[in-house]
């Protein structure tokens, strides 16, 4: 079977907020909403995404924000529930350690939201709400969650921290649940999602033509050593030495323009 996808040059999130540390709040919440509807889609066909990151979204040419990589989703049937610990740890809802230390009977689509709350703040910060230790256990962290409050700068408007708290709540009841709840709040009232679904609103950053949106020795680095998402370590800024191999690679990673490679006589099969 072959999966033919859109072809996305502008890099993953990750890569950029590696760049720059984090983002405005209007470029922030245009993502934000992008991928709302990306989890409204999903979400309409019983499909639960499971590991909504920032790795996992991915920017066109024009600077609109993509959903990919459905290696953890799932379908849920009518009145069903998942019970599986799966997902990116910083990046899961509490109800799935809940689930995976036996307090409750499983989960529903409603962790996508709160994976959507913990991307949103990490744009906006540069760091995930809850920190903890890779060497933390599922209780340490439903305790650290349930616990602890989520540090908010000071000069964050008052409708943004009333949003994120909604998304971010610990009890799935409470939380923002689906698109037409994260339309009703004060927070995105006046967002025209039809424009937004429609590509229509600007883009505030407009990724680089000119060269690649990702560092191919970072990319590599991950499939060597990560084995599964769920004890995926944290990412950071400091990027690894660039070993004769990994450089050797580097190096294959070329851009490819069309335009010239006509221009250079590509074969008429592969125009």
């Amino acid at each position: 079977m072959y999966m033919v996808t859109d072809l996305l040059l502008g890099g993953d999130l990750r890569f950029h907020l590696n760049e720059e540390g984090k983002f405005a709040e209007d470029r922030s919440k245009l993502y934000m909403c992008e991928i709302s509807l990306a989890i409204d889609y999903l979400h309409g066909k019983g499909i639960m995404h499971r590991d909504i990151k920032p790795e996992n979204i991915l920017l066109d040419e024009q600077g609109h924000a993509h959903l990919t990589d459905l290696n953890l989703a799932t379908q849920l049937e009518a009145n069903k529930l998942a019970t599986s610990y799966s997902g990116t740890r910083p990046y899961m809802a509490p109800e799935i350690y809940a689930c995976a230390l036996g307090l409750i009977d499983g989960y529903d689509l409603k962790v996508d939201w709160w994976s959507l709350g913990v991307t949103f703040y990490e744009m906006m910060r540069g760091r995930t709400p809850y920190e903890f230790s890779p060497h933390f256990t599922a209780e340490q962290v439903l305790l650290l969650i349930r616990e602890s409050y989520v540090p908010f700068p000071a000069h964050w408007p008052t409708d943004l921290l009333n949003f994120l708290r909604f998304l971010l709540c610990p009890s799935p009841e409470d939380r923002i649940d689906s698109l037409a709840a994260l339309k009703r709040h004060p927070y995105t009232a006046r967002i025209d999602f039809a424009s937004v679904l429609a590509r229509r609103a600007a883009p505030v950053f407009v990724p680089c033509k000119e060269g690649l949106n990702c560092d191919p020795m970072y990319e590599l680095e991950e499939r060597i050593i990560v084995s599964t998402p769920i004890h995926r370590r944290r990412h950071n800024k400091k990027r690894c030495d660039e070993s004769d191999a990994l450089r050797e690679v580097s190096q294959a990673f070329i851009d490819y323009s069309r335009p010239e490679a006509l221009a250079n006589g590509m074969p008429a099969a592969c125009r």
